[in-house]
Parts: structure tokens; C-alpha cells; sequence
């Protein structure tokens, strides 16, 4: 108790809220708990005293968090904490390498994405079991296609790492909160309670009908209305797509422009300026996002780089931006509330139905609980936008009164079966079909009966292990029939390959791909390289449109003898392959250092998805170099130069100037270009020679000449 009066006192916090005070006598006990409460309710301060109570116990504490970013927000906040109340506890972040585990067991309280984590534990270092307490921030994400399967099967191990771990699961309402608490086998806190009251409203033409049937009219009808109706405060508008939100930004500032005022102007113009000035390169989506923060406004989805978000992001806690327009991934990532939210579009491209369909109850409650600031706000406004009476009747049905969508597990799919199945035979938790059975009922795939009638798909998923050689099987009866209880003796063991692959933390699948190009007798080469990280799952490739498909195919044709994977017979997977193609293509241009804006333009695409897709290729060249130690050793040097390449984006005369601290892409191609082309004639030059050079500058070139000791080499050149 002394602990969380200090804590509560630090951060001066007077009285708990009702759900605060529930959980927190339950984590006293040392009980698991599922908070299951809406946004802003203050489930952030009961993990935080979960975790200073596993620390105070010489024990170590993890906070799972679905995104990088919220990783470092979490380590900002519990540095000072700990700082302050914990004698200097250390805190940890681990978002990096997939493969790699050293330098973590000197943390008390670690805070990682659930990939991460999942990586961590594949590589089983002794002090994971020193975990005391786990927090699962958004665990409601399990219900997530994409990350949901990892987050799930980490809870399962850390329960059968450590069977008598404290879990703090912080949940958004949903319907099924009560069998999630059970699978955890956590204490529930359910309550619908909000610092900031939520007043509801929908929008149709020049009128705002609320709840409590009152009702506001505005000059001008729709999204532009609302927003200058709430001014001079701020609000969040919700669209479905990320061209909307770029529209929707660019409507609002002719409106909002206007009505800034001098002292608006002056904090505005600071952030448009930095969205130039801190750029390597100024490409046109620097110069709208500049121009739209000048006007007041600005967009936010995925399509951003992290320096574009970070911008945004400040300026709008600084309250110097009066409307932000994003996609509803805003809701769930980023802790930016608002007076007011509105949500412009409640339908969504769903491509299973090949039609736009109705967005989930849930996703819209998320972007609903951004309204209101608490400690600023009397009350949070969050409004719909309807097209006629029917759909008023519909959101007030479905939206306001209806019950949130359970949380089912997504573990079943193929994909997440293939990848969690290999990790759970490589890292020795299970030795036997019978071992994968246990464990499988153990997680929320299992407790809601999905084990048995996914069988199928297992044996398919193990069988395609044991194909490819990332597994062995013994006592595998093939071709005849089995009892059931022989068959849950079979023995599974990992092959060094199969055990390589899994600590890599890449999919089986983009681990076979990569074996089946390393064994070919196409010679290594920089495009055939990067076309078999393209051809991977675990890169989204760019969408060849139909406009574009002669085009690809005559490249196809033209450079088929450098592709290390043959094309595929089939017309729908010769589609993906050309796919795969346009995304090796913008990879190339990308390491011959073409011009960003020349990217944006010939490949259709954004800054945010030139990075994601740079990242992660940076990663399975990475990989792709590992287990070429295994396959094919020769490849090794030229996978960790493309790699480096990849990571830059640079040409190949370009990599020893890399090793030098503070020359990245843009300033080794400029000392380069004026004649600087090695470490030793950089060094042996004079300040002045190097300070006229753009983007050295005369601070770096006193710096970079006449370093006395010589950044190591690592390639040379020839």
C-alpha cells in the first residue's frame, strides 16, 4: 500500500475511479485481472502497480504493447516513475531484432511489442522465468487477424513458463469479457465507467441530434460544419480510407484557415517548417502536409513515415491543430484525445464480400472514446454522420445500443499455425502431438472449442513441416488408418534448418521460398535476391494495376534469366508474381538511389509504405544471409552488402562512407560527389574543405576531419 500511495502521490493523483480501485485490490492479492473498460478509464495505473509491485518482489515485470511507438511512451512514463519510487529500477525496451535475446536480463520491467516477445521466448533465456507479472495492453487485439495469433499463443507460454504468472489484461467493453477473464483465469473488472462523460450525437445536413434529443444546427452541413461548429477547440475526424483522410484534411483548412488567430499562426508555422527542414529528402507529401499545419489542419494514417507522425502528433497535444483527419488505426495506436471526434464514414471495403460493409461496433466505440480530454473537457463529443433517417436509426441501434463483437482467436489460419507450431517444437515446449494438443487447449483457440474442428488444418500444417525438412516426424504412420490415441505419440523434432528458421522470426513459408532460391542455379544476383524477399508472406507486395500489367510482363520478359524463382504456370499466381516483380523493382531503385519523389510517383505508393517495405526487407535479407550459412555460404557477402544497401539506400561505392557516424544516404552521396570517396580522405582533410559540401555543414566537418581513429571498413571497394 505504501508503494501505491507513492505512485498515486508522484503522479498526483487524489482519488482512484471506481474500476481503478476494484483491480488494484485485486492485484494486492497478487491475482490476475482482465480490466475491461472503456478509454481513458485509468487501466494504465494498474499495470503500473502490478508491475512496481512484481519489482518491489525482486522480480521481473513485461508490458506488451501492439505498437512500437507506444512502446517508447511506456518507457518514458515508467523511467520516471521507477526513478522516483523504485530506487532507479531499470526499464527496458525490446522492439528490435527478431533473433536476438543478450542484454535483457539486467531490466526489471521490459516493455515490447507481443513479437518481440514471442521471438524472446523462442530463444528461451534463463531469466524469463524470473516473470512475475505480464500486461497486455489492448489484449482485446487478439481478435486481430494479423497480430492477434502471436499476442495469444505469448500469453500461453508465459502461463506455461511460469503457471503462477500475474497477468493484467487492459481491454476495451467487449461481449465476451467474462470467457476471456476465464482463459486467463484473471478476476474481471467490467464497468462502462468514463472520466470525461461521452455525450452522442448523429449528424444529418445542418443539425446535430444528441441523445438526450436536444438538438444543434450549423451553417454548413457535414464534417466542415461540425468542425467549426467546436472551434476553438480541437477534434478528430474518422474516415475509412487513407485518400479520404488526405481529401477530407484538405477541405477542412480552406474552412479552419480562416479562423486562426495570430498567436495560432505563429505555433503552426514551427511545425510546418519542421516537416521541411528535418527532411533528408522533400518530396510533395512534405510540402501538403507543410502547407495543411499552416491552415490548421493535418492528416494521419499509415501511409506517413514515423518523422511525419511524430510532427503531427506533437503539434496536435500542443493543441496548435485544430482538426486531425485519420484512419481509424489513430483510434487504437496513439493517445491523442479530442473535445470533439466525428466519424464521417461507418462502411468499410470488405473484400470477403467483395462490398462495403457496416465497420465493427467496437472500432467504432475506440474512435468514440478520443472525445474528451480528462481534466480539460466537461464532457467528450462524439458524433456520427448519416445520410438519411434510415441509417439514423440504424447507428443509434447498432452503434449506440448494441453490444460490442466478442473476441474470438484467430490461431486457427494456416498461416499462424504454420509459424506457432514450428515455434513450439523448436523451442521444446512440445515434443509430441499429444504435448500440441495439451498446449493448443490451453489457449483461447482451445478454450473455445476450436481445436477439434480445425484438425484438418493441423495435420495439413505439420505435414507441410515435415515436407519442407523444418521438422521430422517420428513414428509417422503414412497412408493407413490410426488410432487416434497411436497417433498423439508421434514424435515431433525440429531440424537445424526448421530450428533456424523459427529464431529468425520470419513465417516457414518465406524460409522454404528463400531455400528453394538459394538452391538455384540462377547465380546470385541483386534482383533475384530481392524478388525472393518480395516473393516472401512476410512482405506485402505492391499491387500491380490493370493499367500496369503489360508493363510488368515485359519486364518479366526482359529480365526473367536474373529471377531466381520461376515464374508460375498459373494466370492468378503469375499475377502475384508480377506483384512480387513491381515490389523488387522499387526495391532496386530504391538502392540506385533514385530521387524519393520519383518513387512516389512511379510506383503509386507513399513515404510510410517505402519504409515498411525497406524495414522489412532489411530484416529477411537479414535472415535470407543466416540461413544462407546453412545453404549456401557463398551468397553470404553479397546478402549482408545488399542488406546494408537495402537499409540506406545507397549504391555500392557508397557503403564505406556508411561506417562513418552521422553520414547517412543523403550526405555520403554529397561528400562522394566532391571527390571524398573514401574514410582516409575524409579524415585527412581539413574542416573547411568539407564544411561548403550540402548537408555537412561547419559543426559535422570539424567533427568528421582529422579523426584520429579510422571507423573500421567493412567492405571495400572494387
Amino acid at each position: 500500500m505504501r508503494l501505491l500511495t507513492e505512485l498515486l502521490d508522484y503522479l498526483n493523483i487524489k482519488e482512484l475511479y471506481p474500476p481503478q480501485k476494484e483491480a488494484i485490490n485485486f492485484v494486492n492479492k497478487g491475482d490476475s485481472v482482465l480490466m475491461s473498460v472503456p478509454t481513458a478509464a485509468g487501466k494504465t495505473l494498474v499495470a503500473y502497480a502490478a508491475l512496481i509491485r512484481a519489482v518491489k518482489a525482486n522480480k521481473k515485470g513485461i508490458y506488451l504493447v501492439p505498437l512500437r511507438a507506444l512502446a517508447w511512451e511506456k518507457v518514458g512514463e515508467l523511467r520516471d516513475i521507477c526513478k522516483n519510487i523504485l530506487n532507479g529500477a531499470k526499464i527496458g525496451v525490446s522492439v528490435g531484432d527478431y533473433d536476438k535475446a543478450r542484454g535483457l536480463s539486467k531490466y526489471d520491467i521490459i516493455i515490447s511489442t507481443s513479437e518481440r516477445a514471442d521471438s524472446l521466448i523462442r530463444h528461451n533465456p534463463s531469466w524469463l522465468s524470473e516473470v512475475e507479472c505480464l500486461v497486455s495492453d489492448e489484449i482485446h487485439l487478439i481478435n486481430d487477424s494479423g497480430r492477434g495469433p502471436t499476442l495469444e499463443v505469448t500469453l500461453s507460454k508465459f502461463r506455461e513458463i511460469n503457471p503462477s504468472i500475474q497477468i493484467i489484461g487492459l481491454s476495451a467493453t467487449v461481449s465476451n469479457s467474462k470467457e476471456i477473464a476465464s482463459w486467463l483465469n484473471a478476476e474481471l473488472v467490467e464497468s462502462d465507467f468514463r472520466p470525461v462523460p461521452l455525450r452522442r450525437g448523429i449528424s444529418l445536413e445542418k443539425k446535430i441530434e444528441w441523445e438526450d434529443n436536444k438538438k444543434d444546427s450549423m451553417a454548413i452541413e457535414g464534417v466542415e460544419g461540425i468542425a467549426i461548429d467546436n472551434l476553438p477547440e480541437q477534434c478528430l475526424v474518422f474516415v475509412s480510407t487513407r485518400r479520404s483522410a488526405e481529401a477530407q484534411a484538405k477541405k477542412l483548412s480552406k474552412i479552419i484557415s480562416q479562423k486562426l488567430n495570430p498567436n495560432d499562426l505563429e505555433k503552426l508555422k514551427k511545425y510546418a517548417d519542421k516537416m521541411e527542414q528535418n527532411a533528408d529528402e522533400v518530396t510533395s507529401v512534405d510540402a501538403t502536409l507543410s502547407k495543411l499545419i499552416t491552415n490548421g489542419v493535418a492528416y494521419h494514417h499509415a501511409g506517413l513515415t514515423n518523422r511525419h507522425r511524430q510532427i503531427i502528433e506533437a503539434a496536435f497535444r500542443e493543441k496548435s491543430l485544430k482538426a486531425l483527419c485519420a484512419t481509424p488505426t489513430l483510434a487504437a495506436g496513439v493517445n491523442l484525445p479530442a473535445r470533439r471526434v466525428i466519424i464521417r464514414d461507418l462502411n468499410r471495403w470488405d473484400s470477403t464480400f467483395q462490398s462495403n460493409q457496416p465497420l465493427p461496433v467496437l472500432e467504432v466505440q475506440q474512435m468514440l472514446g478520443r472525445a474528451g480530454r480528462p481534466g480539460f473537457d466537461v464532457d467528450g463529443q462524439g458524433i456520427l454522420i448519416a445520410k438519411n433517417r434510415e441509417q439514423i436509426d440504424f447507428f443509434v441501434e447498432n452503434y449506440f445500443n448494441g453490444e460490442t463483437e466478442p473476441v474470438i482467436s484467430r490461431l486457427g489460419s494456416e498461416p499462424a499455425l504454420r509459424t506457432h507450431l514450428l515455434s513450439l517444437i523448436t523451442s521444446g515446449t512440445i515434443s509430441t502431438r499429444k504435448g500440441l494438443h495439451n498446449f493448443l487447449e490451453k489457449t483461447l483457440f482451445g478454450a473455445q472449442g476450436e481445436l477439434w474442428r480445425t484438425q484438418h488444418r493441423l495435420n495439413k500444417v505439420l505435414d507441410f513441416l515435415d515436407k519442407e525438412k523444418l521438422i521430422e516426424i517420428e513414428g509417422k504412420h503414412d497412408g493407413e488408418f490410426v488410432a487416434a490415441n497411436e497417433a498423439l505419440q508421434e514424435k515431433l523434432k525440429p531440424t537445424a534448418f526448421g530450428r533456424k528458421v523459427s529464431q529468425l522470426y520470419i513465417d516457414p513459408l518465406s524460409g522454404v521460398i528463400i531455400k528453394n532460391a538459394l538452391e538455384s542455379e540462377v547465380e546470385a544476383n541483386p534482383l533475384g535476391l530481392l524478388h525472393t524477399i518480395a516473393r516472401t508472406p512476410d512482405i506485402y507486395s505492391l499491387y500491380v494495376r490493370k493499367n500496369e500489367m503489360e508493363t510488368y510482363l515485359t519486364h518479366l520478359m526482359q529480365m526473367e534469366g536474373d529471377l531466381m524463382l520461376p515464374p508460375p504456370v498459373e494466370h492468378m499466381e503469375l499475377e502475384f508474381y508480377l506483384w512480387d516483380l513491381k515490389t523488387a523493382l522499387l526495391l532496386m531503385d530504391w538502392i540506385e538511389e533514385t530521387p524519393e519523389e520519383h518513387l512516389l510517383k512511379r510506383y503509386s505508393t507513399t513515404p510510410g509504405d517505402i519504409r515498411a517495405k525497406v524495414e522489412t526487407a532489411e530484416w529477411i535479407l537479414y535472415a535470407m544471409g543466416e540461413l544462407a550459412e546453412l545453404i549456401a555460404p557463398s551468397h553470404t557477402k553479397m546478402i549482408t552488402e545488399l542488406q546494408i544497401r537495402v537499409s540506406n539506400g545507397v549504391r555500392k561505392e557508397l557503403l564505406p562512407l556508411l561506417e562513418i557516424n552521422s553520414v547517412g544516404r543523403v550526405r555520403a552521396r554529397s561528400l562522394f560527389n566532391a571527390g571524398f570517396t573514401s574514410q582516409g580522405s575524409i579524415r585527412d582533410a581539413k574542416p573547411s574543405d568539407l564544411s561548403n559540401i550540402p548537408g555537412i555543414g561547419s559543426r559535422l566537418a570539424d567533427k568528421l576531419a582529422g579523426r584520429k581513429e579510422p571507423e573500421q571498413i567493412r567492405f571495400e571497394l572494387g
